[in-house]
């Protein structure tokens, strides 16, 4: 009986088709190098997210947030204090000129840039201006705008030498006189029609 089996099923696998012989070990190894492929693929890609937030996260803590600016010591506000029928800032015709000093002028300094202004063959006549009449004027002329007084205080405007020129064509040798003096923050030109005032408030 076990003999006739083992008979009849031979001759059913004789007539079945060959199958090809595979490969297994391999297809396997094939199998397994592009699965290792991708995972390194992935892992390099993973790294280079990780080194890429790493970098944004770097740039972040070296770069500080950026602050609200300083006050100028030249007050941008400037030009509403010039009278509107004048012009600034003017060049070689200008009729009129400011000299700012710096914040941290010396006694000595403002002197010294007093005596050169009134010694000088540009300047006409020259005046002081001090930092509260300057806020003083400032106040005059924003006088609608009380977030502005609010913080505004005479320490940030910057003392000043009000000027009116000799001659219209002189300005710019003046200021390039002036502008080297030690305690000199800027020179302005203004340029004013005759008889005229350069400041919008007295």
């Amino acid at each position: 009986m076990d003999q006739n089996l083992r008979v009849l099923f031979d001759r059913a696998v004789a007539d079945e088709p060959e199958l090809p012989l595979v490969d297994l070990v391999g297809d396997a190894v094939v199998a397994g190098t592009g699965l290792r492929r991708r995972r390194q693929r992935l892992v390099a890609t993973g790294v280079a997210a990780v080194i890429a937030v790493a970098a944004v996260g770097a740039v972040n803590v070296a770069t500080p947030p950026q602050r609200s600016s300083p006050p100028p010591r030249v007050p941008a506000a400037f030009g509403m204090l010039v009278n509107k029928d004048c012009g600034a800032p003017a060049g070689e015709t200008a009729t009129d000129a400011v000299v700012f000093l710096a914040l941290k002028v010396t006694d000595q300094q403002r002197s010294a840039v007093n005596r050169a202004l009134d010694a000088d063959p540009a300047v006409g006549t020259v005046s002081y201006e001090s930092r509260e009449e300057a806020l003083r004027k400032f106040k005059k002329v924003y006088v609608d705008a009380a977030e502005l007084d609010e913080h505004i205080v005479a320490s940030q405007l910057p003392e000043s030498f009000r000027v009116r020129l000799a001659a219209r064509s002189q300005y710019v040798e003046l200021a390039a006189r002036v502008e080297r003096l030690p305690g000199v923050e800027a020179i302005i030109g203004i340029d004013c029609p005759a008889g005229t005032s350069a400041s919008a408030v007295d």
